[in-house]
């Protein structure tokens, strides 16, 4: 046991680990800041592009998500889904290059009691999460984790996987996408501001479900 240890230790000691003191992969100019896939070095800046990329390429490629189809994404306040929130929020934005079509809203689900936290400081983690919400614009929904277990079988629906979904129903879908959205340059001899978007995105997810996909 002692021999297959002290093996194992000796493998991590001789194992090249990658440099992040050399040049950017890409702009070959900056110092990389961290080291992808296998040794890939990226600054900060070129790094942070790849990841947008690689985000919105995901979606667009596999077509999880149709257009205008409604989108709740789950915060828990980790860095994980804050980064998720912040992708959406760049993809939705007017300068967003391959803008991102889907509706979003949030929901955050209030844990605080299944770990012993106090009221006072699920009141401060809730308070904090509003301030973060409210500022993208995007409707939001706080739920206490009590709430969610107590909610009936009958509300809880499953739509189709992706993969019974066709293609010329994810045309469709971009279509009416596209058609709701026209009235806002009709109506104005300007381009819409980011504002109004975010305005017809909240009206979009307080109406009912559509339905995208045919049978």
């Amino acid at each position: 046991m002692c021999q297959v240890e002290e093996d194992y230790n000796d493998a991590l000691e001789h194992q090249n680990v990658p440099c992040i003191s050399k040049k950017c992969l890409k702009c070959k100019e900056l110092t990389a800041a961290v080291v992808i896939r296998a040794g890939d070095p990226y600054c900060r800046d070129c790094f942070k592009e790849y990841f947008i990329h690689k985000f919105r390429a995901m979606l667009g490629k596999n077509r999880i998500i149709f257009p205008g189809e409604k989108v709740l994404l789950a915060v828990s306040g980790g860095p994980s889904s804050c980064s998720m929130l912040s992708q959406v929020q760049q993809g939705l934005s007017q300068n967003a290059h391959k803008k991102l079509r889907f509706v979003p809203g949030i929901v955050f689900i209030d844990e605080g009691g299944a770990v012993g936290q106090s009221v006072e400081e699920r009141r401060k983690t809730v308070a904090e999460l509003q301030t973060v919400f409210k500022a993208t614009g995007f409707p939001f929904h706080i739920v206490p984790l009590e709430q969610v277990l107590a909610l009936p079988s009958e509300v809880i629906t499953t739509v189709p996987p992706s993969s019974q979904r066709t293609a010329s129903a994810y045309k469709a879908a971009v279509d009416k996408f596209t058609n709701e959205f026209k009235f806002i340059g009709e109506s104005s001899n300007s381009r819409a501001t980011e504002q109004e978007e975010k305005e017809t995105l909240f009206q979009m997810f307080q109406s009912p479900r559509r339905s995208y996909y045919s049978n």
